[in-house]
C-alpha cells in the first residue's frame, strides 16, 4: 500500500508542480472550448441575422393584378424583377443557380380570369416556384414566400370569391391554445444535453488519460527512468496501481472541470446547432443524478487508464505508445457519435457493450429514462473491465521481455 502511495504520489507531483503541464491540461482545453464555442454560437447568430435582414431579390412571370395589388399591401417587401421574355426567364434561372436571385414565381397566363371563371371540374390554376436549396437566401426566400405570402394570397383571393371565409372553415388546430405544450422542463433540458454531453465527456476522458498516461509508462522506458523504478524495492504491482489511480485521479479531474464549463456554456452550444433552442435550457440536476454521474465518471477514468497503460506497455516510447492508442481514440470518437443520433428508448442488451454503455448511461442519467438495472451493469461492468485489464498490465510489468523493450 505504501508503494502505491509513492508511485501515486510522485505522478501528481509531476503533473500539479509543472505550471505549463497544469496550463496544457486543466486550462488550455477549457480556454479552446470556450472560445470555440463563442466563434460558432456568434457565427451561427450573425448568420442567422443576415439571412433575416437580407431583402429577397424575387423574379415574377406573368404577374397577374391581383398579386400586384396584394404586394403593394403587403408588409413582407421583396425586390422584384419580372419575366417578359424567354431571354428574361433563362437570366433569372442562371442568376438563381448563381446566387445572384432567390425565387422565381410563376404565374399561369390569365391567372385572375382562371380564379374569377373557376367552375367546378375546372383545372386548378397551380403556381409554381423555382429556387436553390444549396444557397441560404434562396432557401429562406422559398420557405418564407411559398409558406407565408402565397398562402395570405390564396386566403384574399378566397375571401373575395367566397365573401366570409369563416363559412368555409371546418375547425381550427391550436389557434387560443397557449398551454399545448405539456413536458417536464427539467428532463426536457436533460435530454438536451444529454444529446452532446456524453459525446465530449467520453473523448475528453480519454484524450486527458491519453497525452499523460503514454508518458507513464512509455515515456519513462524510454528516457530509462522505468528500469531504476522496477529495481526499487516498490513491487511492481503497487507500481502499476500507483501510475493507474495517479492516471485516473488526473483525467477524472480534468474531465470533471471539463464538464462543469460544457454544462455553463451549454446553451451556446445549443444555440449554435439550432439558433434559439438554447435559451430554454435550465439544467437542474438533483442529489442522485449527481452521485450517479459521478461514480459513472470514476468507472470511465478507471477503464480509460487501464486502457491506455496496457497499450503503453508494450511500447518503446510515447510516440509509440500513441500509435497504439489513436485506434481505441477513434473507436471511442465513433461511439460518441452513435449515441448523438440515437433515438427512441435504448435497449437493455446495450447497456452490456462496453465503453457505448458509459455513453448511454449518460444520456439517461441527465434525461431521467435510466432504470437501476441499467445503471448498475454499466457501473459494474466498467469497473470490472478495468480491473481485469489492471491485473493484464501487472502481469506485463512482471514479464521482463515485454518491460526490456
Amino acid at each position: 500500500m505504501n508503494g502505491i502511495k509513492q508511485i501515486f504520489k510522485k505522478e501528481l507531483d509531476r503533473v500539479f508542480k509543472d505550471k505549463k503541464m497544469i496550463f496544457s491540461v486543466f486550462l488550455l482545453p477549457v480556454l479552446i472550448m470556450v472560445v470555440i464555442m463563442s466563434i460558432v454560437g456568434n457565427l451561427a447568430s450573425n448568420m442567422e441575422d443576415d439571412i433575416e435582414n437580407h431583402t429577397s431579390i424575387v423574379y415574377i412571370q406573368n404577374e397577374p393584378e391581383s398579386f400586384a395589388e396584394f404586394q403593394r399591401q403587403a408588409t413582407a417587401k421583396y425586390s422584384l424583377k419580372f419575366i417578359e421574355s424567354a431571354e428574361d426567364r433563362k437570366k433569372a434561372e442562371n442568376d438563381i443557380l448563381n446566387g445572384k436571385a432567390d425565387l422565381i414565381i410563376e404565374f399561369p397566363e390569365s391567372f385572375d380570369a382562371q380564379v374569377a371563371d373557376y367552375e367546378e371540374g375546372d383545372t386548378i390554376p397551380q403556381i409554381k416556384t423555382y429556387y436553390n436549396p444549396s444557397e441560404d437566401y434562396s432557401n429562406s426566400a422559398f420557405r418564407n414566400i411559398s409558406g407565408t405570402t402565397l398562402e395570405e394570397y390564396r386566403q384574399m383571393l378566397l375571401a373575395q370569391r367566397m365573401g366570409n371565409l369563416e363559412q368555409i372553415v371546418v375547425f381550427e388546430v391550436n389557434s387560443d391554445n397557449d398551454n399545448m405544450i405539456i413536458q417536464d422542463d427539467k428532463k426536457a433540458s436533460g435530454k438536451a444535453v444529454g444529446m452532446m454531453l456524453p459525446y465530449f465527456i467520453t473523448i475528453l476522458l480519454f484524450a486527458g488519460a491519453m497525452g499523460i498516461g503514454s508518458d507513464m509508462i512509455a515515456g519513462e522506458k524510454e528516457r530509462g527512468t522505468m528500469a531504476s523504478l522496477l529495481v526499487s524495492p516498490i513491487k511492481r504491482s503497487s507500481i502499476v496501481l500507483g501510475k493507474v489511480f495517479s492516471l485516473m485521479a488526473i483525467s477524472g479531474l480534468s474531465s470533471l472541470v471539463y464538464v462543469i464549463v460544457m454544462v455553463v456554456c451549454m446553451p451556446l452550444m445549443m444555440k449554435s446547432m439550432a439558433p434559439g433552442s438554447g435559451s430554454d435550457l435550465n439544467l437542474q440536476l438533483s442529489v442522485s443524478q449527481i452521485v450517479m454521474l459521478g461514480a459513472l465518471l470514476v468507472a470511465i477514468a478507471f477503464l480509460y487508464s487501464t486502457i491506455i497503460a496496457l497499450l503503453s506497455v508494450f511500447a518503446k516510447s510515447t510516440k509509440e505508445a500513441n500509435t497504439y492508442i489513436m485506434p481505441v481514440y477513434m473507436l471511442v470518437l465513433i461511439i460518441g457519435l452513435i449515441t448523438m443520433f440515437t433515438t427512441g428508448e435504448a435497449n437493455n442488451i446495450n447497456f452490456f457493450i462496453p465503453i457505448y454503455n458509459n455513453a448511454l448511461a449518460f444520456q439517461g442519467i441527465l434525461s431521467q429514462d435510466i432504470t437501476v438495472m441499467q445503471y448498475v451493469v454499466t457501473l459494474i461492468e466498467t469497473l470490472a473491465l478495468g480491473g481485469i485489464l489492471t491485473a493484464i498490465v501487472v502481469k506485463a510489468f512482471e514479464t521482463e521481455k515485454v518491460m526490456a523493450k
